[in-house]
């Protein structure tokens, strides 16, 4: 049985066992964000036409005017919160959490591996920093899906945001997007003499261009191999050329292909000490449970499905092939 029959399989169950609840909660979800786009939209046209009326009347003591609508910004955010419906969480935020618990933890289950998730946890940054994906300002992590998988390895997974920070003229702070997806650390039963760092192919890879975008091998660690089409998806850096050749063997190299193909997703790849890291360019996957569609949005949660499936079986064929790796420790 391949990757999408055994989906099929899946998302069959997820639906007969979560349709009805989670659309309950997505169309309480989904009033819930009209209402608000309902209200915003009226306090800013009124807000805009008494400031455009203010404006020319007190003109030029336009102070007058901007004391006026900052009361009536004051005014309306007092009657949007007497309005709002009561309760402890919104409607939005409840069936994002109802996604999260019923949908991601049966699709979890659907392994045979031991895992658990969390929402409300996520990776260390000192993990994401030892992985040398890049440098950031900025890191938050979520959703930690963490177990023991069943070549008895330690596995985490989580949603990773890395952002840098930009001052402007006016000493105003301004934070843009690095990363955004999931990361997977696998724990592997040997050691890796060696570090090993697979990253997407760059045109312009000399090393004051990579310098600013990431902390990169040096150039001499570079390590080319015999496909053609592996060498137009990625670049790869490793301390031992030999080690790099015994671990991406043919079967690794197809299997890299075919996922970046078959999912148009890129990601990278770090092996070191007794760790590999996988990072997916996924974007926010685990907010993407969006209230104006079905709740079981099947591309969606294919994408969760491949990532996970992928990681296992890529960390899984690794680790086998670092067991029988030879070299002098």
């Amino acid at each position: 049985m391949n990757s999408e029959e055994k989906f099929e399989q899946i998302y069959s169950r997820i639906v007969e066992n979560n349709a009805e609840e989670l659309e309950y909660s997505r169309l309480g979800a989904k009033n819930e964000t009209i209402r608000n786009g309902i209200i915003a939209t009226i306090v800013i046209i009124v807000g805009i036409t008494l400031y455009s009326f203010l404006y020319k009347t007190f003109y030029p003591n336009d102070e007058i005017a901007h004391f006026i609508i900052f009361i009536y910004i004051a005014i309306a955010i007092l009657v949007y919160i007497k309005t709002k419906p009561k309760g402890n969480k919104s409607k939005i935020a409840q069936y994002k959490d109802d996604f999260k618990t019923k949908v991601v933890k049966t699709l979890l289950d659907s392994f045979e591996e031991n895992i658990n998730y969390s929402p409300y946890n996520g990776i260390s940054s000192s993990s994401y920093i030892d992985a040398e994906f890049e440098k950031y300002d900025t890191y938050c992590s979520e959703d930690l899906m963490q177990g023991v998988l069943k070549n008895n390895c330690n596995f985490s997974m989580a949603e990773v945001l890395t952002e840098y920070e930009t001052i402007d003229k006016d000493g105003d702070t301004h934070y843009h997007t690095l990363f955004c997806g999931m990361m997977s650390k696998v724990e592997t039963p040997k050691p890796f003499n060696a570090s090993l760092y697979l990253r997407k192919d760059r045109k312009d890879k000399n090393i004051l261009a990579r310098a600013f975008r990431a902390k990169l091998p040096f150039d001499n660690l570079r390590v080319e191999l015999d496909s053609q089409e592996f060498e137009k998806m990625f670049d790869v850096y490793c301390s031992d050329k030999i080690i790099a050749m015994q671990l991406l063997t043919a079967d690794i190299m197809q299997l890299l292909i075919d996922f970046q193909e078959e999912m148009n997703m890129e990601y990278e790849l770090t092996i070191k000490n007794n760790l590999i890291y996988i990072r997916f360019m996924s974007g926010e996957m685990f907010e993407t449970a969006n209230v104006m569609k079905f709740s079981l949005d099947k591309s969606t949660l294919y994408k969760y499905y491949r990532m996970l499936d992928f990681t296992f079986t890529l960390t899984d064929k690794l680790i086998k092939l670092i067991k029988d790796t030879e070299y002098n420790d």
